[in-house]
């Protein structure tokens, strides 16, 4: 009996993994791509539920907090300082004047202790003239226009009297008549 011997036997098994490796990818399955993931929602807005006391009317928001106050600057056509070659067109400008700011004085009625009762005064509040001050107004009224009436008489005459005298003096000194 005769023993072969094998010759390289590295060699085949390094050619062996080599061929598996190559037709291992020729058998490979073929993987389709996973769709792309789903746009996501758009966010949706919180709806904001009342609460009976946690809100001002708009009344009531202007003796808590001021908003902002905008002044409107108008400006010309005008070039550009950076680029020549641009024309700005006439535009409005608006500024912020004043920012947001608590009101610390909201002009609420004040309480003034009168001894057992309590009064309410507000000073922002005028009291209704009554009658008797609205005639009186109208009366002093009339007085005036009466006096301007008088007044504005006396003058018209004094500036015809001027009138006359200027006339008088522009004669010639012969045509002098009586």
């Amino acid at each position: 009996m005769k023993i072969y011997k094998r010759k390289r036997p590295l060699a085949a098994v390094a050619a062996l993994a080599i061929a598996a490796v190559l037709l291992g990818g020729c058998c490979s399955m073929f993987r389709k791509k996973a769709p792309p993931p789903a746009p996501p929602a758009p966010p949706q807005a919180a709806v904001a539920v009342p609460v009976s006391g946690t809100e001002l009317d708009l009344a009531n928001i202007e003796k808590v907090r001021l908003g902002d106050t905008l002044k409107a600057y108008p400006v010309n056509r005008y070039v550009d300082p950076r680029d020549p070659n641009v024309l700005h067109e006439a535009h409005l400008v608006y500024r912020k004047e004043t920012a947001a700011s608590w009101n610390l004085s909201p002009h609420a009625p004040t309480a003034i202790p009168l001894g057992p009762v309590l009064a309410v005064s507000d000073p922002a509040e005028k009291p209704a003239p009554g009658n008797a001050d609205i005639e009186q107004r109208m009366n002093a009224q009339t007085r005036l226009m009466a006096a301007l009436t008088e007044q504005n008489e006396t003058l018209v005459a004094e500036v015809a009297r001027l009138h006359r005298e200027l006339a008088r003096t522009r004669e010639p000194p012969g045509n002098t008549t009586k």
